[in-house]
C-alpha cells in the first residue's frame, strides 16, 4: 500500500538530475590527490548529515516532525527534536505499492507481499497548458475562437496526437463542454530566417458550428460543433510529401490555406464532402504567412513576405487577387475590422518588428499611407521592448510586448479603444509573465480573440474585457497543466503546473474527476518553486519539474524562486519568495532539503544543501552546509555535462560527470558515490556512452539507476571503495526497442520510466537485472508519477492517467 508522504518510491523526488551549465567564476581547483576524493566540507559540523542520536542540530531546528507515522516526535527541555518509535501496530504504508495490511514494528512499516498486473484504468485531460520555460520554443499549442464565447484549445500529445477541447467563456470562467483526441500530429515550423515558432497544424472556424483541423502533411479533418459535442464530419487526406500550410481562413461552406506562395481554394460540398479547388489557385507576390477573412466576408488579408494581399471572395468560388498593399513591409499576420487594418511587421533573425494600425480607407493607392498608430520596438539603456503579437477585436486593440526593465522580462497585454479618430492610448494593461530567468525564445505569436475575449500566447491565458478600461483573467477547471501528481494521505490528488494546480478525484479510477482548480497563480510565479511535498504537509520540496529530460537546472547567479503552500480550499497559492545564489547549477531535493550542484571551472564542483523550512520573505537562502567535490582529477575541458542523485532517507548523492570529445570516441562518465557528511567513505566508478549528457539519475535503498543516451541503463551498487554495475540493458536493443527520457519513480527494487518513443509511456523495470515488468500505454509524456492508495497516477502537460503499480508475482527483494 502506498501513501506519498513517506513512500520509498518517488518521482522526481528520489531522481532529480540536472545537466551542465557553465559561467561562475574561477575557484581554486581541489586537491585532486585526497583521500576523501576532493570532499572539503566548508558548511557546518553535520554537513547536511541528521544527528546520530535522532535529533535534531540547532542550526537545523525547524519544524518538529517527518511525515512519518512509525515515529514520534516531541522536542526535550533543551527544545532539540527527539525521534522516538510509534507503538506497533500503529497503522501506516511503507511506501510498497505491492503490500497490504502495513503496521509499524519497531519504527519500521511494513506489509504483506500483493500481486497485481500493469493495467491503465481511465484518463482526465486538461487544456491549456502552459510551455515548460528554459531557452525553448514558446508554442505549446493551439487555441482558436468559434463564436464569441467559445473557443477550442488544441493540445499536442507529444508528437503522438491532437488533444481537442470544446470550452465556453462566462463571467463565472472557464467550462470544458466537450473533449476529443484526434491521430493528427501537432508539428512544429521554426522559422530559419526570422525565427518564428508556429505550427503546422492549427485551426480554421467556419461558423459556429463547424471547425477545420489543418495537419500538414496528413490530413484535413472537419468537425461539427452542434450542441456543444464535437463530431468529425469529413476528412480528406493530404500528401506526405506536401508543403508546410501555415496559414488558413475560411466561412460558411469556403476555405483557403496557403502554403509557400500559393493559396489554395476549398469548399464544402453536400453531404459535408471536402473538396479542392485547384483550378482557382492564387499566386502570391510572396511566402505567405497568414490569411484572416474580413468581418462582412468580402475580403481574405494575405499576409505575406512582399506585402499585404487582398484577395476579393464576394464570389468564394471565383477569388480574385487584388494589387498588393504595403509592398514594403514583410508581414507576419494582417487582419482587418471594416473600419482598420493592423499589420504586423516580420523581420530576419528574431528582429522582431513594428505593428502597424491603418485606415483601411487609406490603402488603395500606389503610395504606402502613414499608419493611425504604431507600435515600435524600444532599445534603450533602460529599457528594451517589442511587440510580440495584437487581437483585433470590438472595438478595441489588445497589444501583447515583451519587455526588459533591468534583470526583469516581463511579458504584458494593453488594451487600447478603436474609434473614430483612431487608436487611443493604453487604457488597461494586464501582466501575463514576469521573471528574471532567460525564460523562452523570443517569437512573434499569432493571437486568438473574439467578441470581448482573447487567448494570449504562449501561455494561453484567456483574457475578457470589462467595461471600457479593464482587463481580467478567466479560468476553470481543466484549465492548465497536470504535470506534477501529489497525492494526499485521504488518496485525493492534487495535480500542479507552472501557473495553476486542480483537485482530482481518483475514487473512480475508470473516470478520474477534476473537482477544481484552475491557472490561478500570479504572473510573477517563478519557474523554480518550492510547496508541500504533498498536500497539507509541512516538508518543502522543489517541486519544478525540468523543461526537458529529467534535468532541472538554476541559471547563472542568483535565481528568484516562488514558495507555494495549501490554501483552505486544499490548491496552492503564493506564500512569498526566496533567493538562490550560486547559479548556474543543478538542483536536487530530498527531505525537506535543497541540494544545489554548480560546476567550478577549474574543475570539481561546489555543493551546498539548504533547508527548506523557512519563511519566504524575499531573503537569500543560507546554506546549512557547503562541500567543495572532484569526480574527476582530469582537467574539465571536455566536460560536457553532469548530475546530481539525492537519496534522503541515507543521506546518500551520486555525483557523475560527462566527459564528451567526439562521436568517434566513446564519452566518459567518472561517478562519486558518498554520503553527504563525508561519513562512511567514498565510492567511485565510470561507465562509458556516446553522448554528451546524462538522461537521469537516481539512488535510493543502496543502489543507483543511471540513464545515457536514452536507452543505456545502469544498475549500480557499492562495493567497498568502487562503483559496480550490477546490470546493464540496451532498450533499443528490445524486442519492443523504447527510449526513455526520464525516472519518475525508483525505490531500489522497481523503476518507473518515462518512454520518450511514439507511442508514450510508462515502462517498468525490476532493478535486479532490468527485466521488463510492464507497460503502460498513456496518451502523452509522462512527466511525474505519484501513489494515491493502491492506486498509481501519471502526470502530463495535457492530461493524467490512473493505473495499477507493477506488482510481480514473485517478490522483489529490497536493498535496505
Amino acid at each position: 500500500m502506498v501513501a506519498p508522504a513517506w513512500s520509498t518510491i518517488r518521482g522526481v523526488v528520489l531522481a532529480v538530475l540536472l545537466s551542465a551549465c557553465s559561467g561562475d567564476p574561477p575557484e581554486e581547483r581541489p586537491d585532486a590527490s585526497n583521500p576523501d576524493a576532493g570532499l572539503v566540507d566548508a558548511g557546518t559540523g553535520d554537513a547536511g548529515q541528521p544527528p546520530l542520536d535522532g535529533g535534531t542540530s540547532p542550526e537545523d531546528a525547524g519544524t518538529c516532525g517527518d511525515d512519518d507515522p512509525c515515529t514520534v516526535e516531541q522536542r526535550d527541555d533543551a527544545g532539540r527534536c527527539v525521534v522516538s518509535p510509534a507503538p506497533d501496530g500503529t497503522a501506516c504504508d511503507d511506501g510498497d505499492a505491492c503490500t497490504t495490511q502495513d503496521q509499524c514494528v519497531s519504527g519500521v512499516c511494513g506489509g504483506s507481499p500483493t500481486t497485481s498486473a500493469p493495467t491503465t484504468y481511465g484518463t482526465a485531460w486538461s487544456h491549456g497548458p502552459s510551455p515548460a520555460e528554459r531557452s525553448t520554443a514558446p508554442l505549446e499549442g493551439l487555441a482558436e475562437f468559434v463564436s464569441d464565447d467559445r473557443l477550442l484549445f488544441g493540445d499536442r500529445l507529444g508528437g503522438s496526437g491532437l488533444s481537442v477541447s470544446l470550452v465556453r467563456v462566462t463571467e463565472d470562467g472557464l467550462t470544458r463542454l466537450d473533449h476529443a483526441a484526434l491521430d493528427i500530429r501537432v508539428d512544429r515550423f521554426f522559422g530559419t530566417t526570422d525565427w518564428s515558432d508556429r505550427m503546422l497544424t492549427f485551426f480554421v472556424p467556419l461558423g459556429p458550428d463547424r471547425v477545420l483541423v489543418v495537419g500538414s502533411r496528413q490530413r484535413l479533418e472537419l468537425l461539427g460543433l452542434e450542441g456543444d459535442r464535437l463530431t468529425t464530419l469529413a476528412r480528406l487526406p493530404l500528401h506526405p510529401s506536401s508543403n508546410s500550410i501555415l496559414g488558413g481562413a475560411g466561412r460558411g461552406a469556403h476555405f483557403w490555406l496557403c502554403n509557400g506562395s500559393a493559396v489554395t481554394p476549398y469548399r464544402i460540398d453536400p453531404g459535408n464532402v471536402l473538396v479542392a479547388d485547384d483550378a482557382h489557385n492564387l499566386q502570391l507576390p510572396g511566402t505567405c504567412n497568414s490569411l484572416s477573412v474580413s468581418p462582412d466576408g468580402n475580403t481574405l488579408w494575405v499576409g505575406t513576405t512582399r506585402g499585404l494581399a487582398p484577395v476579393d471572395i464576394t464570389k468564394p468560388e471565383e477569388p480574385v487577387l487584388k494589387p498588393t498593399l504595403l509592398s514594403g513591409l514583410s508581414l507576419f499576420q494582417a487582419q482587418g475590422d471594416g473600419t482598420f487594418v493592423v499589420a504586423h511587421e516580420l523581420l530576419r533573425y528574431g528582429q522582431m518588428g513594428r505593428i502597424l494600425v491603418y485606415r483601411q480607407s487609406d490603402l488603395g493607392g500606389t503610395a504606402t499611407p502613414t499608419p493611425v498608430k504604431s507600435f515600435l520596438p524600444v532599445e534603450e539603456t533602460s529599457r528594451w521592448e517589442r511587440p510580440v503579437g495584437f487581437v483585433l477585436l470590438q472595438d478595441a486593440l489588445l497589444v501583447e510586448w515583451v519587455r526588459l526593465t533591468g534583470p526583469t522580462r516581463a511579458y504584458v497585454v494593453e488594451r487600447h479603444a478603436l474609434n473614430a479618430s483612431g487608436v487611443s492610448s493604453v487604457v488597461a494593461t494586464q501582466p501575463l509573465r514576469q521573471s528574471e530567468e532567460v525564460g523562452l525564445t523570443l517569437s512573434p505569436f499569432q493571437l486568438a480573440g473574439r467578441g470581448r475575449h482573447a487567448v494570449l500566447q504562449p501561455w494561453r491565458r484567456v483574457v475578457a474585457m470589462e467595461g471600457t478600461d479593464a482587463l481580467r483573467f478567466r479560468t476553470g477547471i481543466h484549465h492548465g497543466s497536470f504535470e506534477r501528481v501529489q497525492a494526499a494521505p485521504d488518496g485525493s490528488l492534487l495535480a500542479v503546473g507552472p501557473f495553476g494546480s486542480h483537485r482530482v478525484s481518483v475514487d473512480d479510477p475508470a473516470a478520474p474527476a477534476v473537482l477544481s482548480g484552475g491557472t490561478t497563480l500570479a504572473a510573477d510565479t517563478q519557474r523554480l518553486r518550492i510547496a508541500p511535498a504533498r498536500p497539507g504537509s509541512a516538508t518543502r520540496d522543489l517541486v519544478t519539474l525540468p523543461a526537458a529530460g529529467a534535468n532541472v537546472h538554476q541559471e547563472a547567479g542568483t535565481a528568484v524562486m516562488s514558495c507555494l503552500r495549501s490554501s483552505v480550499d486544499g490548491l496552492l497559492e503564493p506564500d512569498g519568495q526566496v533567493r538562490l545564489a550560486g547559479g548556474p547549477a543543478v538542483l536536487a531535493s530530498a527531505k525537506g532539503q535543497l541540494f544545489q550542484a554548480a560546476p567550478i571551472p577549474s574543475g570539481g564542483f561546489k555543493l551546498r544543501r539548504f533547508a527548506l523550512d523557512v519563511a519566504c520573505a524575499g531573503q537569500d537562502l543560507a546554506p546549512a552546509s557547503e562541500q567543495t567535490v572532484t569526480v574527476d582529477p582530469a582537467p574539465p575541458d571536455t566536460r560536457k555535462g553532469h548530475a546530481l542523485a539525492v537519496d534522503g532517507d541515507r543521506s546518500e548523492l551520486l555525483l557523475g560527470e560527462m566527459h564528451y570529445v567526439s562521436p568517434d570516441k566513446p564519452a566518459r562518465m567518472p561517478l562519486l558515490w558518498r554520503s553527504w557528511s563525508g561519513e562512511g567513505g567514498v565510492a567511485t566508478g565510470e561507465l562509458t556512452g556516446s553522448t554528451d549528457q546524462f538522461t537521469a539519475m537516481a539512488l535510493a535503498g543502496g543502489r543507483g539507476l543511471v540513464i545515457e543516451n536514452g536507452r543505456e541503463v545502469y544498475l549500480l551498487e557499492r562495493a567497498g571503495t568502487r562503483i559496480e554495475t550490477r546490470a546493464h540493458v540496451n532498450l533499443a536493443e528490445r524486442s519492443a526497442p523504447v527510449d526513455v527520457s526520464r525516472i519518475l519513480a525508483f525505490d531500489g527494487a522497481v523503476a518507473y520510466l518515462a518512454i520518450s518513443t511514439v507511442p508514450s509511456g510508462v515502462l517498468a523495470l525490476r532493478a535486479d537485472d532490468l527485466s521488463e515488468i510492464g507497460r503502460y500505454p498513456t496518451p502523452a509524456p509522462v512527466r511525474s508519477l505519484t501513489f494515491a492508495g493502491s492506486r498509481l497516477v501519471l502526470g502530463m502537460n495535457e492530461a493524467l492517467t490512473v493505473a495499477a503499480p507493477a506488482c510481480p508475482a514473485a517478490p522483489v527483494p529490497r536493498a535496505r
